[in-house]
């Protein structure tokens, strides 16, 4: 049942119910209406009960309301069953806003897959913001909480939802979005339908520290809501497919190929990995490289300098892992090369 026709259920209840009351009211009133002072004590009942519907209404009802709206139930940790348990029951939205979540861990992965399967069926969209393990913030995080390997948990969480989204349909994809960061969230943040709990990030795990459940539709949630709306929105995020490779267009005289590469981003400089794929193409003298979708620029890839050489091998083993047969080579557009 759409919301339409939820409202007008809802209305005919009401418009029922005070029927009801009316036909009530006539009854229990007309056999006594030739009482002394019938007139009178109808008048003063009519107008105390006046009186009490006017206090309710603009004094009483509007601060149940305030109060209600900016609720806050305070827990000690995240309940993750918990959080499953909703979106199994969802109907509308589910975000979730963190570094990485618990959720696609192993001891939670099957039952959370397995409820946004079933909220995907009814029409439930998702909206997932995690952080690029090759990020400043991400290191930062991983500073944080460690010893615990927080960047091999971005990683897994990154590769789980990829093989997730690769299994589902072209309808449940529109339905189910997940965007990548440069940038970490200012608090970790899961929502579902008209609910939300959110926490700040301390030295350890957000899940272990104290959690605000407010309603989404209060002060407080809206302002969280509207945060992560303005970063889902905001530059800078990318889907999985985006964030794992980097589609290049290879030729070398009469020959050509296409590769999507694994890359990293250091200081604004792309890098690629050539191995195994590209390797011919990418130490061929007369080699050139363009991205499609970037008009007529061209590129040529170069060996990076010693002093950055480790430091794009430790960004690269933060987003995919270790990797001793990788071969790193920075992408520069060629001189005259422009966007035609």
């Amino acid at each position: 049942m759409g919301l339409r026709g939820h409202r007008f259920w809802l209305s005919a209840i009401y418009a029922v119910i005070g029927a009801v009351l009316l036909v009530g009211a006539f009854l229990l009133l007309y056999p006594i209406r030739h009482t002394e002072d019938f007139g009178t004590q109808l008048r003063l009942a009519i107008g105390a009960n006046l009186l009490d519907i006017v206090l309710a209404v603009i004094v009483l009802q509007p601060l149940v309301l305030f109060f209600s709206r900016n609720a806050v139930r305070w827990r000690n940790r995240l309940d993750y069953t918990d959080v499953i348990r909703r979106v199994s029951r969802s109907s509308e939205q589910v975000d979730i806003w963190k570094h990485w979540t618990g959720l696609l861990e192993n001891s939670h992965e099957p039952r959370f897959l397995a409820a946004v399967r079933a909220a995907l069926d009814r029409g439930v969209h998702f909206r997932i913001m995690l952080t690029d393990p090759s990020c400043p913030d991400a290191a930062e995080r991983a500073h944080q909480v460690a010893p615990l390997d927080a960047l091999a948990l971005m990683r897994q969480n990154v590769s789980r939802l990829d093989a997730f989204i690769r299994e589902l349909s072209p309808l449940h994809r529109q339905l189910f979005e997940v965007r990548i960061s440069s940038v970490g969230p200012a608090h970790a943040l899961y929502r579902v339908d008209d609910w939300m709990s959110y926490g700040l990030f301390r030295n350890h795990r957000v899940s272990e520290s104290s959690q605000r459940e407010v309603p989404v539709r209060g002060d407080i949630g809206e302002l969280a809501l509207e945060a992560f709306d303005a970063r889902w929105n905001g530059t800078g995020l990318l889907a999985i497919a985006d964030h794992y490779r980097m589609p290049l267009r290879f030729s070398a005289g009469e020959k050509s190929a296409d590769h999507d590469l694994p890359y990293v981003v250091a200081d604004g400089e792309h890098w690629v990995n050539v191995n195994p794929a590209a390797l011919p193409y990418a130490f061929h003298p007369e080699h050139r490289v363009s991205r499609p979708g970037d008009g007529a620029a061209r590129y040529v890839l170069e060996e990076p300098p010693d002093d950055v050489r480790e430091r794009v091998a430790a960004l690269y083993a933060a987003k995919y892992g270790p990797d001793q047969g990788a071969v790193m080579l920075r992408l520069e557009m060629t001189r005259g090369a422009g966007n035609g």
